[in-house]
């Protein structure tokens, strides 16, 4: 199931389907391609040759078949298999990935820990079978979770795990992808585009015609596409956590996917989404599930002390803006109240 995200608007209207923007410009060529298991969406403004299409989805392929932890023949799968077993040598992507974890994880208190992997597997939820562990599964899971005991060999470009441990990077593989997959379409000479991938939004210098683009933030309590409000950006990325598409239930009560490492369960009460915008070249699939786990004092103060353009929804229609979104993000939803 595709978890929340950003998807592009113009003129205050939402275009039917995600990414599909300025459909009345006659530049601009949208295709989507299946990666991630997720939709992704590419929308260029110039230079929409075959060849610009083409090598980004073979890019952001190349990077899912990385770093697919529930695919046994990925690079991440073997590494994962690989731990108790001393150093593994990994790709760079794999390096370069992992580091943001631990640097986000530092930068977080923990809070975000790309070694969430046992509880991932244990609970299942967003796959085929998930279910609700016993008390002493999740404990024994739970002690297996710790990013400081990572050891990532930059130099050598090795990443060493203790027995039973695992890396996830469900919360940072399609924010990779968007990175690489901007980096690519501007050494082809793109100066005007949109990247979705399932979700996470990378636009490449202003709309088609000059300006800012609008990425829209979903509205919780209304039909997927329905903005609550946009950012106002050029040369950035959009990325959101939530806690109200992926999730399943059991005995009346509902469990979402995004893990709480203090205590090993699924995220409960507090916040409903996360949204953050970032420069372009920076990976925003990661941070959003920080904030929304840490709750809105706690997550507006780590976007100020990390400067991230943050807006998070909390229950009663009230939303928190962190400094650097109150010159980007704008309202629609009149119904909503800020409440910092």
């Amino acid at each position: 199931m595709r978890r929340p995200g950003a998807y592009a608007i113009a003129a205050l209207a939402l275009c039917l389907g995600l990414a599909i923007i300025c459909p009345s410009c006659s530049r601009s060529v949208t295709r989507r391609a299946t990666i991630f298991s997720s939709a992704v969406v590419l929308t260029l403004n110039d230079h929409a040759s075959d060849a610009s299409f083409e090598a980004c989805f073979a890019r952001l392929r190349e990077i899912d078949a990385e770093m697919n932890m529930w695919d046994p023949a990925s690079e991440l799968s073997r590494l994962n298999a690989g731990a108790g077993q001393g150093p593994v040598a990994v790709s760079s992507d794999l390096m370069k990935t992992a580091l943001r974890g631990i640097d986000l994880a530092g930068q977080s208190g923990g809070i975000f820990d790309p070694t969430v992997a046992p509880l991932v597997k244990l609970w299942g939820i967003g796959g085929p079978h998930p279910r609700l562990p016993a008390d002493s599964e999740v404990g024994s899971a739970r002690a297996l979770v710790g990013w400081r005991r990572v050891k990532a060999d930059e130099a050598a470009r090795t990443i060493e795990l203790e027995a039973g441990m695992g890396l996830d990077f469900g919360a940072l593989a399609k924010g990779y992808g968007a990175e690489e997959g901007g980096r690519l379409l501007a050494s082809r000479g793109v100066r005007s585009g949109l990247l979705d991938v399932g979700g996470c939004v990378l636009v490449i210098g202003g709309d088609s015609r000059g300006g800012s683009w609008r990425i829209g933030v979903q509205n919780p309590a209304s039909a997927r596409g329905e903005p609550l409000g946009y950012f106002s950006l050029r040369d950035s990325t959009v990325d959101t956590s939530g806690v109200y598409e992926r999730f399943f239930e059991s005995g009346g009560r509902r469990y979402a996917h995004i893990m709480d490492t203090r205590t090993g369960r699924p995220l409960t009460g507090g916040l409903v989404s996360a949204s953050v915008a970032l420069p372009r070249g920076q990976n925003a699939d990661g941070p959003p599930l920080a904030l929304l786990v840490l709750g809105p004092e706690e997550g507006i103060a780590l976007a100020d002390r990390l400067g991230l353009a943050a807006v998070l929804l909390g229950p009663g229609n009230r939303y928190y803006l962190s400094k650097d979104a109150r010159g980007s993000f704008v309202l629609l939803d009149q119904s909503y109240r800020l409440s910092n």
